[in-house]
């Protein structure tokens, strides 16, 4: 049964896995047995991951530092990641603003991140998987792509993030969109979608390390806990592996009980 969860011999493309979330599922791939590609817009960060990941594996890791919301970056992706038997979409971005006046610029290069640049990697990636009759996509939603979400949680803050919401309800569209398209071909996409995550840049800008915003968010999570490292890189791993061959179209939520309220 174990052996169901083995990433051996999978080569597996990480978008964002610079710092946050990214890095987490990095390692957990790399633990795992997989070989890293690492993709960011800055390649310092990417060397930090890895670095990191010379711990838990010997397999060489790949670095392409490009922007994923570019034609170039794009074909620069496609050009040096060579076989991609797992794609996580991960890199996000988000602005605030009030929604009765943030820019058209500030939703598009939100949209730009998290919904059109998973697409374009799919678009790339995807077909060589059906090709192979083997693949697995997993893009990263957030539990804010189920919800509303609650002011009350950011105490002290003008938490208004409307393209953040609507690119991340996006996101799933997707993955149920082009589940059944690539079912047939031994291909999965999923969506994985973390509540509030120690490490996640998306917290660290909301101020979560604050006292008062993590009273506020306990009180509204049953485990009364950040989500970690190992919590977020398991399920990845999960839905990486040959163990995940049955489920597709899905969204994994690994939020510590917050969205069963």
């Amino acid at each position: 049964m174990l052996k169901s969860l083995s990433l051996d011999g999978s080569r597996a493309l990480v978008t964002g896995s610079g710092s946050g979330i990214g890095r987490q599922i990095a390692q957990g791939f790399a633990e795992a047995g997989a070989e890293l590609i690492l993709v960011g817009r800055r390649r310092e960060p990417l060397q930090e991951t890895a670095d990191l990941l010379k711990k838990f594996s010997q397999l060489k890791t790949t670095i392409i530092d490009a922007d994923i919301t570019t034609d170039e970056g794009l074909e620069e992706i496609e050009l040096e990641a060579g076989r991609v038997d797992i794609l996580c979409n991960n890199a996000g971005a988000s602005d605030y603003g009030p929604w009765q006046s943030i820019s058209i610029e500030k939703w598009r290069n939100t949209f730009a991140v998290n919904v059109e640049a998973p697409f374009r990697l799919c678009q790339i990636f995807a077909p060589l998987m059906m090709e192979r009759k083997y693949g697995r996509i997993i893009n990263i939603g957030s539990v804010y792509g189920l919800m509303g979400g609650n002011p009350a949680l950011y105490p002290g803050m003008d938490w208004d993030i409307a393209p953040y919401f609507a690119s991340k309800h996006a996101v799933h569209g997707i993955t149920h969109y082009l589940a059944p398209r690539l079912a047939m071909f031994g291909t999965t996409i999923n969506t994985l979608s973390p509540g509030g995550f120690a490490g996640s840049e998306m917290n660290e800008k909301a101020g979560a390390g604050s006292e008062e915003m993590l009273n506020a968010f306990y009180d509204a999570v049953p485990m009364r806990r950040l989500g970690g490292p190992d919590d977020i890189s398991a399920a990845a791993v999960f839905l990486a592996s040959i163990g995940s061959k049955y489920m597709t179209g899905q969204n994994l939520v690994i939020d510590g009980g917050w969205s069963s309220w």
